[in-house]
């Protein structure tokens, strides 16, 4: 990740490590909506400052598989 990564977002390269860090771990769509309230990030910010990211984010499950 380099600093163009979050552009046009102004976040510092710390906090966009942190959130691609959490949403690579989410199991779910709902986790990543979850991830992204917590750090106060829309979703059309999302969009805009982690594109690759949120074309993965598509293939999750809308919810976490149930706990076995």
């Amino acid at each position: 990740m380099n600093e163009d990564d979050c552009f046009p977002l102004l976040l510092s390269l710390r906090e966009c490590s942190e959130i691609d860090a959490h949403i690579r771990a989410a199991a779910s769509k709902a986790e990543v909506a979850d991830i992204l309230n917590q750090h106060e990030l829309s979703e059309d910010d999302f969009l805009a400052g982690f594109p690759g990211l949120a074309k993965a984010v598509q293939e999750l499950p809308d919810e976490s598989p149930p706990a076995t």
